[in-house]
């Protein structure tokens, strides 16, 4: 059924961090949650699962409301699990132990500690002490002991953090598949064009809200994006209404209006002028992360 967060408010004295927040997340889903520092992730993780007292609004799993009563927070943490921090882990334990202590506190007897590891690539070092582990080898171990817990609803905090680009891969793909067991998994990284290969939706936070959803099986509209300097941006032709100027140096044109024949004439304009890359297709979670937060320039004709 899914998760649902309903006019969701969070208050710090006179500090409002979170106001009138709502969303929701059918089961088999992958949602990227994406903001600036400070602005509010950490602390929404914390209100769904009730690590911080809310002011305002509700939380709501298969049609449950979970609200600020003890019996309802155990049962929350039943079905919800936290991505454990590195500083958690027990430096003379090893990574067996941890994922074994994370299958037996969620009491999944019949949870293969054993598969978990093979998936992970852990099996070189998984019987070790944690304390001979590299940042990597944490994280993996971190995310092995998420499996191991099972939970319905995970939320996975700068989960690539560490992970080398086979590894990112790995984990990537290994997330794509758990979500086809009914799990909902809301991920906040800072790798952005990461995101865009496994997650669904990409909520992007900014003034204590949910200010943007990005569908990416919903987003077709085609645009030429390339990286282009000030210099360049002034020698460009009249251009099409939506063309967007990113961050000073990201160029979005879109194409609606083109013919096979002019697509190729500006792309061949943008690289003569100096991109690095060029590339056809909708935007990206980067492209909408710049919009949003760094402000966007329309071109002077659009």
């Amino acid at each position: 059924m899914g998760l649902e967060v309903k006019n969701l408010t969070i208050s710090y004295g006179t500090n409002t961090v979170l106001k009138d927040v709502s969303f929701k997340i059918p089961d088999n889903t992958i949602i990227g949650l994406v903001a600036p520092n400070g602005t509010g992730k950490t602390t929404l993780f914390n209100a769904i699962i009730r690590f911080i007292p809310i002011n305002e609004g509700e939380i709501i799993i298969d049609g449950q409301a979970y609200r600020n009563t003890t019996e309802d927070v155990k049962a929350l943490h039943k079905i919800v699990t936290f991505f454990p921090d590195q500083a958690e882990l027990y430096e003379d334990f090893s990574g067996y132990e941890h994922i074994e202590m994370y299958r037996d506190l969620w009491k999944n007897k019949g949870t293969d500690v054993q598969n978990i590891i093979d998936r992970l690539n852990m099996d070189g070092y998984v019987r070790d002490k944690v304390k001979t582990y590299s940042l990597g080898m944490r994280q993996r171990l971190c995310f092995a002991m998420m499996i191991a817990a099972d939970t319905k609803v995970m939320f996975m905090d700068e989960i690539m953090n560490g992970l080398d680009p086979v590894n990112v891969e790995l984990v990537s793909g290994i997330l794509q598949e758990i979500k086809q067991e009914g799990k909902i998994i809301i991920v906040a990284s800072h790798l952005l064009e990461n995101l865009d290969d496994y997650a669904d939706q990409i909520f992007f936070l900014n003034d204590k809200a949910i200010y943007y959803t990005y569908d990416r099986h919903k987003e077709k509209r085609e645009y030429i994006k390339g990286y282009i300097s000030e210099a360049g941006y002034g020698k460009l032709p009249e251009l099409p209404k939506g063309t967007l100027y990113l961050n000073n140096d990201r160029i979005c044109i879109p194409t609606d209006t083109f013919s096979e024949q002019e697509k190729f004439s500006v792309l061949s304009k943008i690289q003569a002028l100096g991109s690095s890359s060029v590339s056809l297709g909708p935007l990206g979670t980067n492209e909408h992360y710049l919009r949003i937060y760094k402000g966007e320039r329309n071109h002077e004709n659009a």
